[in-house]
């Protein structure tokens, strides 16, 4: 494990852990949704986003939902403020996103399960 490598108390590995919002002790989902709450998103629209998110996976942001295959975040900002409101799953930015879409989207993720 990682303390043996590094050679440091396992304790010392928790602590870090659990002190960095980066860091987390329960797997996540196969597929991460990051919705950006920054300004240019919140004022496009992004909260209704993050609220049929919630509705659509029954989950709340930091939970994954019980199958594993979506986890749910809110972040302050993915840098994508032209693209506003903006939704990033794993590696693939999704902008000028409208809630009547989040359907389809989540749709072609599920088929691949």
């Amino acid at each position: 494990d990682i303390s043996k490598k590094l050679n440091i108390p396992l304790i010392e590995v928790f602590r870090v852990a659990n002190f960095y919002k980066a860091f987390t002790l329960k797997p996540g989902g196969k597929y991460l949704i990051t919705v950006c709450m920054g300004t240019a998103c919140h004022v496009k629209g992004s909260e209704s986003l993050l609220d049929e998110l919630k509705r659509q996976l029954s989950i709340n942001p930091g939970e994954t939902t019980k199958d594993n295959v979506f986890s749910l975040e809110a972040v302050r900002c993915l840098g994508c403020c032209g693209l506003a409101p903006v939704i990033m799953i794993n590696d693939k930015t999704y902008g000028r996103i409208k809630v009547s879409k989040l359907k389809s989207i989540l749709d072609k993720y599920r088929e691949e399960e």
